[in-house]
């Protein structure tokens, strides 16, 4: 018994020598004896402290990077090679079953177009834009290409822009957009007279034809003369056109009845209510425009000391530097 209470006790000696050190109590040389063999409890990661538990998982994660590296290498480019592999592998089949895909699905009766609408047709009709798109009612939708009949469309020359889009499983919208021709324009050059529009970028739209709306200003061209010459004095006109569009009351676009284009004196303009002719010359369009409605809102005025518009006999745009004049028929 004497012996089993000595062991007993050099037990209990040993854990509080053990229990004085977890806790910071110093401890004697005499009292580590046997410190050593000491049994210690067992650690569970529970019992660890949150910022423990980081430090032990970041030093297995830097210790698995810093020795793996050149495997996790190897590990990561084979599973890149697979992975492009298996995509090539899916487009390859994608592509081969593609084409007898769409041959399967245009002899579906499904498929057959029965829904066609075509808007922005004014001077265009709507049948004459479904045969230049090649579609109609016998047409499967997976035998059309968007692209292919918007461009063709476009090439009618009164279409500006053409749009065309599929509304699956059996629809077809076609948009059109019309070229705006801003003046007629006769041309004499090889002695046959013809009559076309004229867009507002001075290119020509198409010849009129019977029936055709003939309401735009007109502008002549008669005569040979050098071609650069003619395109120049034809952007001048398109020019004051456009400045005519902004209807200025004592300027309108409708109040211009003709422009001439004349190799020597330019651009000559006649109005609707008046017979006298306006040498506008050429070039300095815009300044040129805005005198001559000054000199418009002047003449038209009714006075004592005012020109009686009517007894105009022409206006001369370029007469002086920054001059205008005016002359009357019976000024002698």
């Amino acid at each position: 018994m004497k012996a089993i209470r000595k062991y007993l006790e050099s037990i209990e000696r040993s854990y509080k020598r053990y229990s004085r050190k977890r806790s910071g109590t110093k401890l004697w040389k005499s009292e580590l004896k046997g410190y050593d063999n000491f049994k210690k409890p067992r650690k569970f990661p529970w019992t660890d402290s949150l910022s423990g538990i980081k430090k032990r998982i970041a030093t297995v994660r830097r210790k698995q990077s810093y020795l793996s590296r050149s495997e996790k290498k190897r590990h990561y480019g084979r599973r890149a090679l697979k992975i492009c592999l298996s995509v090539g592998m899916v487009c390859l089949l994608a592509l081969a079953l593609v084409t007898p895909l769409r041959y399967m699905a245009a002899s579906l009766d499904f498929f057959l177009i029965r829904d066609i609408e075509v808007s922005g047709c004014s001077v265009t009709k709507p049948t004459e834009i479904r045969k230049m798109a090649g579609i109609d009612y016998n047409t499967n939708m997976f035998s059309i290409s968007a692209k292919q009949a918007a461009a063709a469309v476009a090439e009618h020359p009164w279409v500006e822009a053409a749009e065309v889009k599929k509304s699956w499983p059996a629809g077809v919208r076609i948009t059109v957009e019309e070229q705006r021709p801003i003046a007629l324009m006769v041309t004499d050059i090889s002695g046959q007279g013809k009559i076309v529009y004229v867009n507002r970028k001075g290119e020509v739209i198409a010849p009129a034809g019977k029936g055709d709306d003939l309401d735009y200003p007109v502008i002549t061209v008669m005569g040979s003369y050098p071609e650069d010459e003619r395109q120049k004095l034809l952007s001048d006109a398109v020019s004051f056109l456009r400045l005519t569009a902004a209807n200025n009351p004592n300027l309108p676009a409708q109040s211009v009845s003709e422009i001439h284009l004349d190799q020597k004196e330019g651009l000559i303009i006649r109005l609707v209510d008046f017979p006298f002719p306006i040498y506008f010359g050429s070039g300095e369009v815009g300044k040129k425009y805005r005198q001559l409605y000054k000199v418009l809102a002047v003449l038209y005025k009714k006075g004592k000391n005012s020109v009686d518009i009517s007894g105009v006999e022409y206006i001369r745009m370029e007469y002086l530097e920054d001059k205008v004049l005016v002359a009357q028929s019976n000024s002698g």
